[in-house]
């Protein structure tokens, strides 16, 4: 119960109980007169009724005076002292207690004004002292941050979770396509963000990354010397990515976190699809060249006594097709410089562990068996364990569907620098139509897929796939999968053989994340320090949710870990389809022409819930505003169920007696400088400073998770505030 409230109660049950005791007095008063002097009274009250209601009403009026007068001098006075003091301990070292009241609170106002003078002097030394001793080592680290930050090559790491911890601006580029520098981007042209505390599951797909963990588990278990994974990334089809994929280890060698390293092959790609291109142009035309001079050629040689023109019209020939060939070859040569080999990132890669794992996934996910009946021992490839494993499976779905079968055989014999795979079955073989229709078609075997034909991934590993049937036996038919052995020990990839231990991991960044709780059932039982928020902030043209008014800015930025991330944000202006009033523009500062061009709602706020998904949102007034995004599910299909915490009702909770609970004044207690009021992504960036400086003053009154901050909110006056 409020100070407040509870000296009111006081003040009337004092009435009560005075009035009751006045009572008592009376009624006793009253029978000890006799009954002449009883009439005599009554007579008296009732032709001087109007003095004696006045008296009364004087008395009652003069005590609710005095009752208020107490209650301002002596009482809200103590109660805005103890918030007050409360913002200088908690939030805002530099605010000092100005308030009215007697003598006595003012002197304590004073006296603790002078303890905080002291007190901000001592820790401004203190601050000072950490600063200098701090100063080499920070720069150190500022040299090996920017160090990060300028690789050519894209860095992200990972916790086990597949959280993002920290990410380079080159990571940023190469998986959203965004070449932005800072803030003020609202989506990249994929539609995907990268950030802290996000998931990489939103940026490469789930299964790959899980692939890639159980392959570095698996080599780490095994103790190989190259415990490192490596794979294919298709972002789109003009974009293409090599990704090499470290290790984390903790001190008892357990996976406890990963990085990925990122590099773009598109360029190398294509240049090696037009090194193949040149190739098959150049056997057409000296085919045909060498073909012309054979033949000239051979006439002389069979008619050695042909007459003098004919003999020169055959020399002609092979003269103009030599010089027309080496023309063409040294145009060839100018085109195309020397791209002759394949950048597509093969690994060497043990052939029976490898079949290994088809026969369980094949088991595990298709319910078909897999029975190895040949191997030859020590045998490697070079191959994308991910594609050719995923291409592989996809194989042996289409062989289920098409010969009705659930169980195969395999083999894999080594045949000089070739490497032949069988899969083997009871019945004829597929057609060369049909193997050219699974050919043909793009990898996808449950959940999985990837977009790429079964020929891409076949050609990437210049392996060539063939239908047979077995010579000896009539009844077994096979598909033959011809590889490239390894017949050195080479690595294709240079791999990272230095496994890094969380001992030598650079603290500025936020590797705690590696221990945070992530997305769990009990999500309200999670404390307020360790949730994700999105915070945000939106710009209308009218205060009416309901009658037509629409949002034309909207503007959020992410809080990970306590920290206010300003280079994760969303801004976007929206076209709203309708004119802006006067009074609106006032306000907001944003025209009608800087909205034409701008996408709609429907467009943004698709986007917008990609950002904020798997967060908690925070807004100042929240009911407005996701009263203005909850209008807008009909049109947009998007529906926001996040959990919302209000920053204006979590500021009555900690300070029910001050009058204002407006962004200004909040901030001017909390000592922050709002920058960009009355635009989307400034409000929001404000109003997460503010929520930050709320979290330990609502810590102290013992509101420390999510429930706790929802239901005190449900009890401030506030709330009652509808839309």
């Amino acid at each position: 119960m409020r100070a407040g409230n509870q000296f009111w109660w006081f003040a009337l049950i004092s009435i009560a109980v005075t009035l009751a005791i006045i009572s008592s007095i009376s009624i006793f008063f009253w029978r000890q007169l006799t009954p002449d002097a009883q009439s005599l009274l009554i007579d008296i009250i009732k032709d001087d009724f109007g003095y004696v209601f006045a008296v009364v009403f004087l008395i009652i009026a003069g005590l609710g005076f005095a009752l208020d007068g107490i209650f301002h001098t002596y009482i809200l006075p103590v109660i805005k002292l103890k918030e007050e003091v409360s913002i200088i301990n908690s939030a805002n070292p530099a605010h000092r207690i100005q308030i009215e009241g007697n003598r006595d609170v003012l002197g304590l106002a004073a006296g603790i004004n002078e303890s905080a003078n002291r007190y901000q002097t001592l820790h401004r030394e203190v601050e000072q002292r950490i600063a200098d001793a701090n100063a080499e080592i920070d720069a150190d680290k500022n040299i090996l941050a920017a160090f990060v930050a300028e690789l050519p090559e894209g860095v992200i790491i990972c916790n086990v979770d597949g959280q993002i911890l920290l990410y380079n601006r080159q990571a940023k580029t190469l998986l959203t396509g965004d070449h932005g520098n800072g803030a003020g981007e609202a989506a990249s042209e994929s539609g995907k963000f990268i950030g802290l505390g996000r998931s990489i599951f939103g940026l490469i797909d789930r299964n790959l990354i899980l692939h890639v963990l159980d392959e570095m588990v698996g080599k780490l278990k095994r103790k190989d010397a190259d415990a490192c994974a490596y794979f294919a990334l298709v972002e789109e089809p003009s974009r293409s990515l090599r990704v090499e994929a470290v290790p984390v280890l903790n001190p008892r060698g357990q996976l406890h976190g990963f990085i990925l390293i990122l590099f773009d092959i598109t360029r190398r790609l294509e240049s090696s699809t037009r090194t193949s291109s040149m190739f098959q142009s150049l056997v057409q035309r000296s085919r045909a060249s060498l073909a012309s001079i054979r033949s000239a050629i051979e006439a002389i040689l069979e008619y050695p006594e042909m007459q003098t023109d004919q003999l020169q019209r055959f020399r002609n020939i092979i003269h103009k097709e030599a010089v027309d060939l080496g023309c063409f070859l040294d145009k060839k040569a100018n085109e195309f410089p020397d791209h002759l080999r394949t950048h597509w990132p093969l690994v060497r890669t043990g052939a029976k562990g490898f079949l290994e794992t088809i026969r369980q996934k094949a088991e595990s996910r298709l319910g078909v068996r897999l029975d190895m009946i040949h191997c030859d021992p020590d045998t490697a490839v070079k191959i994308d364990t991910y594609s050719l494993q995923l291409a592989l499976l996809f194989l042996l779905a289409q062989l289920q569907r098409i010969t009705g079968q659930s169980a195969f055989n395999c083999e894999l014999r080594k045949k000089e620098r070739l490497v032949h795979l069988y899969f083997i079955w009871e019945g004829r073989p597929l057609r060369e139509a049909m193997l050219h229709q699974l050919e043909e078609q793009v990898l996808s075997v449950g959940d999985e897929r990837i977009p790429m034909q079964l020929k891409t991934v076949i050609g990437h590993h210049e392996a060539e796939l063939w239908s047979h049937s077995r010579r000896h036996d009539t009844d077994q038919a096979y598909i033959r999968l011809v590889l490239p052995s390894v017949v050195d020990t080479i690595q294709t990839i240079r791999g990272h053989h230095i496994t890094l231990l969380p001992e030598s991991r650079p603290e500025f960044y936020d590797f705690d994340l590696f221990h945070q709780p992530g997305q769990i059932p009990e999500l309200e039982d999670c404390l307020l320090t360790e949730l994700t928020y999105t915070v945000f902030d939106t710009e209308t043209t009218g205060l009416n949710p309901t009658g037509g008014d629409e949002i034309i800015s909207l503007g959020a930025v992410r809080i990970v870990n306590g920290q206010l991330l300003g280079d994760d944000v969303f801004d976007q202006l929206v076209n709203p389809q309708r004119s802006l009033s006067r009074d609106s523009i006032r306000i907001h500062g944003i025209q009608e022409d800087m909205l034409i061009d701008q996408p709609t709602i429907e467009t943004v706020l698709p986007l917008f819930h990609r950002f904020a998904e798997g967060t908690i949102l925070v807004a100042h007034n929240a009911a407005f505003d996701m009263r203005m995004l909850q209008v807008k599910e009909g049109p947009t299909g998007v529906r926001f169920i996040n959990p919302v915490l209000d920053t204006m009702l979590l500021s009555a909770i900690v300070h029910p007696a001050q009058e204002s609970h407006n962004v200004e004044d909040i901030a001017l207690r909390m000592g922050i400088s709002i920058i960009g009021r009355h635009t989307a992504l400034g409000d929001a960036m404000a109003t997460g400073e503010i929520f930050l400086k709320l979290l330990p003053l609502l810590a102290k009154q013992g509101i420390q998770t999510l429930k706790d901050a929802i239901l005190a909110a449900e009890k401030t006056y506030l709330a009652r505030k509808k839309y």
